[in-house]
């Protein structure tokens, strides 16, 4: 049994994935129960990044022109999620810890001359979640956990261009930034040796961003822009077949339904246009499902083969270039190597991809007309390094 749990200790939260602008990654939307793992004290660090690509082809309304303007847009990105864990023993029922994460993230950039500019230009997100948390456990078989989680936004950006003459065009940047307050709670069960079985709820925040909203020599310090971070709720499942091979099944299910209209308010943009932009998401909730399964190929070094796939929480007739994916696919394949008995070294490299269309509309005076209309495909290369110590 000891060299079982070894085995499972090294999957606390083996997630590497994302659904619009929400990451499974790193040690985010871990459970809190699991932290009766920890031995005497734990420290984790690490860091996903993702090189992503992103392809629009199709046709877009011109505001200049109110013609329809065809062509294709690009945004390639880099991006790098660093996180961590303190986490200390307190005696042998309780375990208490800080946890570092980014569980939300978005850097896309189709660029200001694009011919899909009046869709958008750049969205970035940038998401601190700082939680502290604790297990206690009630039997060898029963534990628990909750953490608060408090997170901060910072230069929140969702841009798009605006005509700014009869044949000119200028970035209208809406650039905030926001603090909320949310909680998790986990259970966590061991059934048997052989079987286990957690169960982790995330709540939704609400956000509240203020900020600035600039263009060209106009600029709006009244920016205002309200959303909510999606409740998760994380079913898993572990089964050892034996001390070399185990496979773990997890199901995520975020409540993006929260989610219908994104409204911006007091932003610069000149008359006679409203200041007010109120975009139609009609997000629905969404599933997501992770597969894992591991070899322990040598004494010190285990291999693991990760699938994943997520249906997503946008509408084709609603979807737009801010949050263009679909149905999402992963596929991964991962490295750990235990150095001694105390450190652990993990490697993941994946690859996620989604294809899917967009049809969306604009509304003028009480005319409804398309408004980005085409073909989307995104595909990203990502790598995630984590160091864990226990000791």
């Amino acid at each position: 049994m000891k060299y079982s749990f070894t085995i499972l200790s090294s999957l606390i939260c083996f997630n590497t994935h994302a659904n619009v602008i929400q990451y499974f990654t790193g040690i985010s939307y871990a459970n809190p129960a699991e932290l009766f793992k920890v031995k005497n004290n734990e420290l984790i660090f690490g860091g996903t990044g993702f090189a992503t690509n992103a392809r629009f082809q199709g046709n877009q309304f011109n505001f200049n022109t109110f013609q329809y303007d065809t062509g294709t847009s690009y945004s390639k990105t880099v991006s790098i999620l660093p996180y961590g864990r303190i986490a200390k023993r307190y005696n042998g029922n309780w375990v208490f810890a800080v946890d570092v994460t980014q569980p939300f993230h978005s850097n896309l950039n189709w660029g200001n001359n694009s011919f899909t500019r009046y869709a958008a230009t750049q969205t970035y997100l940038t998401d601190v979640d700082i939680s502290p948390r604790a297990s206690y456990q009630f039997n060898p078989k029963w534990y628990a956990g909750a953490g608060l989680n408090f997170n901060f936004l910072k230069n929140n950006e969702t841009n798009w261009a605006l005509p700014s003459g009869p044949t000119t065009y200028a970035n209208l940047v809406n650039r905030t930034s926001g603090f909320g307050l949310g909680f998790d709670v986990g259970l966590y069960h061991i059934i048997n040796p052989t079987n286990f079985l957690g169960l982790t709820y995330y709540s939704s925040i609400k956000q509240q961003t203020r900020g600035t909203s600039i263009f060209q020599n106009n600029i709006n310090t009244s920016l205002s822009f309200d959303f909510r971070m999606p409740a998760t709720t994380i079913l898993s499942y572990v089964h050892l077949f034996n001390e070399k091979w185990l496979t773990s099944l997890q199901l995520f299910y975020s409540e993006w339904d929260v989610n219908q209209y994104a409204i911006f308010r007091n932003t610069s943009a000149p008359p006679p246009l409203d200041q007010d932009f109120i975009f139609t998401m009609k997000f629905r909730k969404s599933l997501a499902f992770l597969a894992i399964l591991r070899h322990q190929l040598f004494e010190k070094i285990g291999i693991t083969g990760v699938a994943m796939v997520d249906d997503g929480p946008e509408r084709d007739a609603y979807r737009t270039i801010n949050f263009p994916a679909d149905t999402q696919y992963f596929l991964g394949i991962a490295a750990d190597y235990h150095p001694t008995p105390a450190t652990t070294l993990e490697l993941v490299y994946g690859y996620g991809f989604s294809n899917t269309r967009m049809n969306n509309h604009v509304t003028l005076g009480s005319q409804q007309l398309p408004f980005t209309t085409g073909k989307v495909r995104i595909y990203a290369n990502v790598v995630d390094l984590k160091f864990k110590l226990q000791v």
